[in-house]
């Protein structure tokens, strides 16, 4: 069956537009800050083979990780085994490719009793009943230390609650409250996923939307592989090192991506990484590979709205049980830190067969978990968030200032009125952090500087950061990336400094001030050939002082003051203007 193609592009609108319903939906009803304002959660709409056709906005890495998922769940029960009504929950990181935490939630979709679609969120759960409470354990070194495992499992069957698999769940987390609210915040969403595109089945017909999303997939792909072809064949390589693992924490853990192309076909081979780690940095197989399409996407199609279609191009490869791969029962709960070096040693191979498209990396992850659990004198609380940081320069322009790490896509941090509302914090400041690193011709961007005061005593902090020791780097002869830390001072004055990912620091006290500083993004050309204009704005914006501007891009005092005059007289004459 052919589609004309205005017909074509009808239903791919719709298909995504009834992702970003589902995406709307689960803001609008969950109860978790992780999931209503940062977002840390990826929808989908698939056909009934488990292929993407719809997405949302939130997490692009989630996106490849859930067909995936519903893939391997068709392998549990046959295509027969599922009944409208049904309700699956999974979290296995090596069936679903990221950690415990981020569990999937996902449904059949019926229409004249035939099997059609799924819908499916992966989404971050405020608690998953791990040893360290909100989940991003830092020193496991098994997955059933990791929280609750659902292999597939049948929350609902045929539209009946397994009341006693729910007693369960919310009996071993730490925020039953929250979890119940956030489990039926998904719920609703995936219903309304599956109520839009029963209604596309009812417009158009089974047959005719399955031949539309045919082609769309069809097209996608053949508009990617055009794209890939403009590449130059080659064979580029990429590596980076993780600091340590969490356990073994004087070893460094290598990641390395072999990139080849010939014409439109693409192989990503993660050969010379190092074996699965002890500790719980391990990154999935099925994430890895998802990250590498994401990539891909961002590279070839940034524009385009993600499908089958795109997922198919690359043949990833990664050696049996490795870092980049592991097996049951590697634990893989800090998997994050390895998932943005995966992103970036590929970019880092891309950069030398196409110097012009690819920026410099970002700042290394940075989040905090400030805990508050099993008192009987006092609330508990799991207040968990990312903090922005420096985007990498671009081969064109400056890297943009407190953005959110790769990894982590269009994903917000939260307001500070909202955790102010929701948990014992007082913020106090919230600024850019001008410390020069990622220097070049165009430099990387600023990471920020996020200050909150606890105002009640018995809290934890647990700091997740990442290559403080091992910097991401500048491309072109940029400078490296910076490096994060954190400062906590306590009521009577003492302070102390980490530079290293670390959990359990506390009993905090009432008034203890926790000081976060994240990294700046990485340069991007000779420092020498940045535009004096651009120096002079950085010093005006009290970015960095003239001699620190001199020091950072070898240029004379004296032409910095001149530009700096020169700069403040434009900006004279434009207000006397008005």
């Amino acid at each position: 069956m052919s589609i004309d193609p205005i017909t074509r592009q009808v239903i791919r609108n719709a298909l995504r537009a009834a992702a970003g319903e589902m995406q709307t939906s689960l803001i609008k009803t969950a109860h978790s800050p992780l999931i209503y304002e940062v977002q840390d959660f990826g929808v989908a709409l698939m056909d009934a083979r488990g292929r993407l056709v719809g997405e949302g906005s939130a997490l692009a890495g989630f996106l490849g990780c859930l067909p995936p998922t519903v893939q391997k769940g068709l392998e549990v029960f046959g295509a027969e085994g599922f009944e409208e009504g049904d309700i699956v929950l999974a979290n296995e990181p090596y069936d679903t490719g990221t950690h415990i935490s981020d569990t999937v939630l996902y449904m059949p979709v019926f229409f004249e009793g035939r099997l059609v679609a799924f819908t499916a969120i992966m989404a971050h759960w405020a608690d998953i009943g791990a040893f360290a409470p909100g989940g991003w354990c830092p020193s496991t070194t098994d997955v059933h230390q990791e929280g609750l495992i659902f292999n597939h499992l049948k929350l609902y069957e045929a539209g009946r609650l397994n009341k006693e698999m729910l007693r369960l769940i919310l009996r071993n987390v730490r925020t039953p409250e929250a979890v119940n609210g956030d489990l039926n915040g998904l719920i609703a969403s995936c219903n309304t996923g599956a109520m839009r595109f029963q209604e596309l089945c009812r417009r158009y017909g089974v047959e005719m939307l399955q031949a539309a999303i045919e082609e769309i997939f069809e097209n996608s792909e053949a508009r990617m592989r055009r794209e890939i072809g403009e590449i130059p064949d080659g064979i580029y390589h990429g590596e980076a090192f993780l600091d340590h693992d969490g356990v073994d924490r004087d070893k460094r853990h290598r990641i390395a991506a072999t990139v080849t192309i010939r014409g439109s076909d693409i192989e990503i081979d993660f050969e010379g990484s190092d074996a699965a780690a002890r500790g719980p940095v391990n990154h999935p197989l099925v994430g890895t590979r998802a990250l590498c399409a994401t990539v891909l996407k961002c590279v070839t199609m940034p524009d385009d709205a993600t499908n089958d279609g795109h997922l198919r191009i690359a043949t990833v490869k990664a050696p049996k049980n490795s870092i980049v791969s592991p097996e049951y029962p590697a634990p893989c709960d800090s998997y994050g830190y390895v998932a943005e070096l995966v992103e970036y040693v590929v970019l880092k191979a891309l950069a030398t067969a196409i110097p012009d498209r690819i920026p410099a990396p970002s700042y290394q992850m940075y989040a905090y978990h400030l805990v508050r659990t099993g008192e009987s004198d006092c609330e508990s609380f799991i207040c968990a968030e990312p903090v922005d940081g420096g985007g990498g320069a671009f081969p064109f322009d400056d890297g943009p200032s407190g953005i959110m790490f790769l990894g982590n896509g269009d994903a917000p941090n939260s307001p500070i009125e909202v955790l102010e509302a929701s948990y014992p914090v007082r913020f106090t400041r919230y600024t850019f952090n001008p410390e020069n690193r990622g220097v070049g011709k165009y430099r990387g961007g600023f990471g920020v500087i996020r200050e909150l005061v606890v105002t009640e005593d018995k809290a934890y902090l647990q700091v997740s950061t990442e290559n403080n020791a091992n910097p991401l780097w500048g491309l072109a002869g940029g400078g490296d990336a910076g490096q994060s830390r954190t400062v906590v001072t306590e009521p009577n004055g003492v302070k102390r400094t980490y530079d290293d990912r670390v959990g359990d620091i506390g009993p905090l006290k009432a008034g203890t001030m926790i000081s976060m500083y994240t990294a700046n993004g990485g340069g991007w050309g000779d420092p020498r050939e940045r535009d004096p204009m651009r120096i002079a704005d950085d010093v005006v914006n009290d970015f960095m002082s003239m001699e620190e501007a001199a020091n950072n891009y070898g240029v004379e005092l004296a032409r910095i003051k001149e530009a700096v005059s020169r700069l403040l007289s434009q900006s004279h004459r434009v207000e006397h203007a008005r």
